[in-house]
């Protein structure tokens, strides 16, 4: 595992002939560059630090790469990145459309469940897929991906409204929800002053692994804690965990890539 830097800017000319220097490719105009986080990372940051302030976390990100071996050694997955498509409908009620909405919390989000079949603008030419924003734990798949890859898993499916009429072929997942605490101890969270709700950061690449349940659920499922941005109430997200079996096949099929998963860990590996 190596930690990596993520570093973001619109170059001129001049910082391409910089960076050159240090064996680091980049065009003008805007881009992203990922380097490891070594000698020539600190003599970049040295140079640029002054007028990246004051966002420099804007400009400068980080993450971890990980080896083969710890991708092999690893059972479970955490899903922190996915093929978006279209947002739920009606954009200005739709959790009233779709889920019980006195229970959600109006200052944090926390809360949500499902009470009727979601409505969507869009159809995903994939056959894994989520929103753009605000319901991004909720996956949709084609028939064919549900029936391969989550039906032998006894993930069940329901229907998905477009216009008006039941789509064909394509099913929201039920995604059933872990009754786990997970150790979350080192992660930024803030607790809501309403509902007394928990939301934990999600910049899950901030950290090395992503913690494993130690009674894992079989293919998919949801992490019982919420994730989200302690200001935002439409952002009250659980997180999405997949089986080495699932996303070894999502990966086949294209629906997700390897680059996507944070390989999960027990507290005791």
């Amino acid at each position: 595992m190596k930690k990596m830097r993520t570093l973001r800017d619109d170059w001129t000319e001049e910082d391409v002939n910089f960076l050159s220097k240090f064996g680091v490719k980049a065009k003008v105009g805007h881009m992203y560059l990922t380097i490891d986080e070594d000698e020539r990372y600190y003599e970049i940051r040295k140079h640029f630090e002054e007028r990246w302030k004051p966002l420099l976390w804007s400009h400068d990100g980080w993450g971890y790469e990980y080896s083969s071996e710890e991708f092999e050694k690893s059972e479970y997955f955490l899903l922190w990145h996915w093929r978006p498509c279209g947002y739920p409908q009606p954009l200005d009620n739709y959790k009233e459309a779709s889920f019980d909405e006195p229970r959600i919390c109006k200052k944090c989000g926390c809360g949500r469940v499902q009470t009727n079949p979601i409505r969507i603008n869009k159809l995903s030419k994939h056959g894994f897929w989520t929103f753009f924003s605000w319901l991004i734990d909720e996956f949709f798949v084609s028939e064919k991906v549900y029936e391969e890859v989550f039906a032998p898993h006894g993930i069940e499916k329901r229907s998905v409204i477009k216009g008006g009429k039941v789509v064909d072929g394509v099913y929201q997942l039920v995604i059933p929800v872990i009754d786990e605490d997970l150790d979350l101890n080192d992660r930024e969270h803030w607790k809501c002053q309403v509902c007394g709700e928990t939301k934990y950061t999600m910049n899950h690449h901030h950290y090395p692994f992503f913690p494993q349940p130690e009674n894992p659920l079989p293919g998919i499922f949801k992490t019982k804690e919420y994730f989200g941005a302690g200001h935002d109430g439409h952002q009250a997200q659980h997180q999405i965990i997949l089986s080495r079996d699932v996303a070894d096949k999502l990966i086949k099929s294209k629906d997700i890539k390897k680059e996507w998963l944070i390989p999960c860990r027990r507290k005791k590996d």
